[in-house]
């Protein structure tokens, strides 16, 4: 594999790092979204003239960030691929415009009359809240061309017939024209790149139909999904992918249609969209879906937990009575697989409509005998969630998420909050104008 842009982009995290210990918001590994209408005295101005920067104690330092651009309807708008639209934007901050950087990256407030940086027209001062802390950056507009971080966290790259996104954290790589990831490496815990430890995402529902009398798998084999248009900026990486299946059971359900996959450098999150018309709920009645990760043997001597089966379980492909005796009832929606090798915690976010509907519950299958097919490699250490009455729900369109989070430490119960704070305690926003002495 070509590593070179990510050797490169690992050599320029080294020039932010003497800063680092200037963090204000401990623990948080949050890309922070701010959109064009909360910065509204910058909403006119030149993207290409705006300068993100934090404040180090001496001087406003620049950070690394990127401002995607949206249509009025909140689609993103693209300017790589053989669908970009960047005849769409207008190269200046909209309200819907998203200007994106990460929480680490921030610093105190600046005080009263600090030096404003060379060039500098306007400032901004933002300023991130949570209950562990507060802290700011400042966003200045320029005559011209504005001081610019070096740091790229995430890169988008094709190789070997996939799509990758590659960070310091993990690598992951789909097929090309495919609806499912069979490359995931992620960094150990002495910070060294692991191998690759997946099989592949195992997203298959199991369809029943006529009282039970017909019934079928359908996953990620029969789901093409073609890249078609990105985003890669020096913070996150966006992939627009475009496909999807259509199951013709006497009635159509469609899964997927069009995602927008977004790439940090910790965690990404991939949506999940889902049609059913009506009629279907009696149809499918019993029919449920299973989201998984089938790690291959790499992943062996780890170990896995959730919120419900907190002790934890070594994945070692071999029966136990603990096993057996896993919680495959209780309702709950994350898991983490840890120890020296991944560590990785996955959650699912149903839509808020459903919550009462929707059942999820663990998956869990660790046996290298047993053969799931489609698959790359024999046996199984499958962890992951099973989502009942995913079929029965009202008709309409929906919307379920995927977070993928990689944690560079043992994830264990202690500390797994580290990640889902991202969603449970997010990060609050405000600004407010600087006057220039």
């Amino acid at each position: 594999m070509n590593m070179k842009v990510f050797k490169s982009a690992v050599v320029a995290l080294v020039l932010l790092s003497s800063a680092s210990g200037l963090a204000q918001l401990p623990g948080r590994k949050d890309g922070v979204v701010v959109k064009g209408r909360q910065v509204q005295e910058f909403c006119g101005e030149k993207i290409s003239q705006l300068g993100l920067m934090r404040w180090t104690g001496k001087e406003f330092q620049p950070i690394p960030f990127q401002v995607d651009e949206k249509t009025p309807e909140g689609n993103f708008i693209y300017p790589y691929g053989k669908k970009k639209n960047a005849e769409l934007g207008n190269g200046k901050l909209d309200p819907q415009d998203e200007l994106v950087f990460m929480a680490w990256d921030m610093g105190p407030a600046a005080p009263e009359g600090a030096k404003w940086p060379e060039d500098a027209l306007k400032g901004l001062q933002i300023e991130a809240a949570v209950n562990t802390g507060k802290a700011s950056v400042y966003l200045f507009s320029f005559k011209s061309s504005p001081p610019k971080s070096p740091v790229d966290y995430v890169q988008s790259v094709v190789e070997e017939g996939r799509d990758y996104v590659k960070t310091d954290k993990y690598i992951f790589g789909e097929p090309v024209g495919k609806g499912f990831f069979d490359r995931f490496y992620m960094v150990t815990p002495d910070g060294k790149m692991g191998p690759n430890y997946v099989d592949r995402i195992k997203g298959r529902g199991h369809i029943s139909t006529m009282g039970g009398l017909v019934k079928m798998v359908k996953g990620e084999g029969d789901t093409p999904a073609d890249m078609v248009a990105w985003i890669d900026g020096p913070v996150r990486v966006v992939h627009r992918m475009e496909g999807g299946l259509e199951l013709a059971l006497g009635i159509k359900i469609k899964l997927a249609g069009g995602s927008d996959n977004v790439f940090y450098r910790h965690y990404l999150y991939t949506p999940i969209f889902f049609s059913l018309p009506a009629g279907a709920s009696t149809f499918l009645k019993g029919s449920y879906m299973l989201y998984t990760i089938d790690f291959n043997n790499n992943i062996k001597g780890s170990y896995y937990f959730d919120p419900i089966n907190s002790t934890p379980v070594i994945l070692d492909g071999k029966p136990s009575d603990q096993k057996k005796n896993l919680d495959l009832e209780s309702h709950h929606n994350w898991y983490a697989v840890g120890g020296d090798k991944a560590n990785i915690a996955v959650r699912m976010v149903i839509p808020e409509a459903l919550k009462d509907q929707i059942q999820l519950t663990t998956f869990f299958v660790d046996d290298e005998q047993e053969a799931d097919p489609p698959e790359s490699e024999p046996g199984r250490h499958q962890p992951g969630l099973k989502i009942a009455g995913w079929f029965e729900v009202p008709p309409g369109k929906y919307t379920y998420v995927l977070y993928y989070m990689v944690s560079e430490q043992k994830l264990t119960m202690d500390n797994v909050s580290t990640w889902l704070d991202i969603l449970d305690h997010p990060i609050k926003i405000t600004s407010q104008k600087l006057n220039k002495n």
